[in-house]
């Protein structure tokens, strides 16, 4: 018989056996065997067929202590729910694996100063997120998130334009954290879906004593809410405004080690994946954090040190008083480490001739661009000690039963930061080189200011949760108020809604107009003609974002 008459035969009899079975799912017995029944009581065998049977009973006993080996070896080496694993007495749950996700279709629209309703900005950053995770044994867990990303709203193919400056407002959900200032200037993302894996790691202990994760995982160093300057281990920072955070894991080996007769908790990490690639063992970076309780107050105390950078140091701290709940966190930085820029306006009055180089694949006239943008806005280098310091009180109220409200407020002030919006086209801008640490939105300003109150379901509207966030750039007065409505429909699915508005000065983060910016007039290199000025156009400051979801989740 060939092949594929052997397939076709194994497929009918599969089939046969498949409507054979109605339409349940098999049994565990059925697809993995049930344990072996009770060996019956052997029937004494007539006195002449004594040698027959005694023949046959040896064949037997060879043959079934050969299989009992094999079962023996199989169940040492790949183990099975009636048997122990090497180093440990646990067994496997009858359901060690679970699956499950969530569907987030979201749709946002953008408006910005002078803008006519047909020319708001449209985009559905929706997202599809598939987790499996795996628990043979109380002392074993194995998890795997993966995030599909896709905006229908996008183009098709790639482009990129030297005279616009694109991107919405900082108002509504991301899909990965705050943005870069950088991402409004260059290719455009296309439509194509894009896969994330977000998580993916193993978690074990060693005698009870040691506790190791291994793999890309969440660690959020910090307690406030807003402004998160200690969240080391994050690439990106968290975009406040998010219903959730978007962001993607780290790579890393975590070793936790707790002190349960006191109640605090150990660390060390590992980190094999940096904002930069790690293609040798000296890139690698470690870090340490030590978490300690007294009474109703907690401190945590960390840093992060690797070859080539100076080391980043964190401190953060919470306690409840009376009714209030403090918090505070501080992060201290070198200023040797980030590349910061300043704005030369001298600068236009001898702008350089634009050099071309051959051997750079850029196209020339991108080099032109990045080569005059060098000479407006060069690098200010720094150095010494740049801290970065949060603080905020939370204040919960009890009005009913099971009802509660809160309201907190915080401030964040960034030794980081500009207090000149004239800075702002410059880090926008491409520079010849990229910057290390480039600036995100919500940490551009010097001192910034954040209220949040928050109503989950209210008196009988048990589905329903609001949330008022206030966020505000005091160092360039301009800040962002935004509402979120939160309503159960389904069990599992929910509804959200968000609204929000930019106010202030016309040129701050929250609103980021750009006036138009020459460059001067570039000579093409291969006609040696002298082209008309460049100019990147303006950026109308932004008005108001408004949003809709549907979450389902399981």
């Amino acid at each position: 018989m060939n092949r594929k008459r052997l397939g076709l035969a194994i497929l009918i009899v599969a089939g046969g056996a498949t409507a054979a079975q109605a339409q349940d799912r098999p049994s565990e017995n059925d697809m993995f065997g049930a344990p072996a029944a009770p060996a019956a009581e052997p029937v004494p065998a007539p006195v002449a067929a004594t040698a027959t049977v005694t023949a046959t009973a040896t064949a037997t006993a060879t043959a079934t202590t050969t299989k009992l080996e094999g079962d023996s070896r199989d169940q040492l080496n790949l183990g099975g729910p009636e048997a122990a694993p090497r180093l440990s007495a646990d067994v496997a749950p009858e359901d060690p694996l679970k699956i499950g996700g969530q569907i987030y279709l979201r749709a946002q629209s953008s408006a910005q100063q002078g803008q006519s309703a047909g020319n708001w900005t449209l985009s559905s950053p929706s997202l599809l997120d598939a987790y499996m995770d795996v628990r043979p044994n109380d002392r074993v867990r194995g998890f795997v998130l993966a995030r599909t990303i896709f905006d229908p709203t996008l183009p098709a193919t790639a482009s990129t334009s030297l005279s616009t400056v694109s991107g919405g407002s900082q108002g509504g959900a991301s899909t990965g954290g705050a943005a870069n200032l950088s991402s409004l200037f260059g290719v455009q993302a296309t439509r194509t879906p894009r896969v994330l894996l977000d998580q993916m790691w193993l978690r074990f202990d060693i005698k009870h004593t040691v506790f190791v994760t291994a793999g890309r995982q969440h660690v959020r160093w910090g307690t406030a809410r807003f402004w998160t300057p200690t969240d080391f281990l994050h690439i990106q920072h968290r975009n406040p405004l998010d219903v959730f955070d978007a962001r993607t894991g780290t790579t890393m080996i975590k070793v936790h080690v707790p002190w349960e007769a006191q109640g605090w908790n150990f660390y060390a990490y590992g980190l094999t994946e940096g904002a930069d690639a790690t293609p040798t063992a000296s890139a690698l970076a470690g870090a340490a954090r030590a978490e300690m309780v007294w009474s109703s107050a907690e401190l945590g105390l960390g840093g992060v040190a690797q070859r080539g950078h100076k080391p980043k140091l964190a401190a953060d701290l919470s306690a409840g008083i009376w009714d209030l709940d403090f918090y505070g966190e501080v992060a201290l930085r070198f200023g040797q480490d980030i590349d910061r820029v300043r704005y030369d306006s001298s600068a236009y009055a001898n702008l350089p001739d634009v050099p071309y180089n051959s051997l750079d694949s850029t196209p020339w006239l991108v080099q032109a661009l990045e080569h005059r943008v060098d000479a407006l806005y060069p690098l200010a280098p720094s150095s010494g000690v740049k801290p970065q310091a949060t603080g905020g009180v939370s204040y919960s109220i009890k009005y009913a039963a099971n009802d509660v409200f809160t309201i907190s407020a915080e401030y964040f002030y960034n030794g980081l930061g500009y207090n000149d919006t004239a800075v702002y086209p410059g880090l926008v801008l491409p520079h010849a080189q990229t910057l290390r640490e480039p600036a995100t939105f919500f940490y551009l300003g010097r001192h910034y200011a954040g209220v949040f109150a928050s109503a989950p379901a209210p008196y009988s509207w048990d589905n329903t949760t609001f949330t008022l966030s206030n966020l505000a750039n005091l160092s360039d007065r301009s800040g962002i108020t935004r509402f979120d409505y939160s309503f159960i429909l389904l069990t599992h699915l929910r509804f959200e809604a968000f609204g929000a508005v930019h106010w202030g000065e016309r040129n701050g983060e929250f609103r980021f107009g750009m006036d138009p910016i020459n460059l001067g007039s570039f000579t093409d290199p291969f006609s040696g003609l002298s082209s008309l000025p460049q100019q990147v156009s303006s950026r109308s400051p932004a008005l108001f974002d408004l949003g809709v979801a549907l979450r389902a989740s399981i």
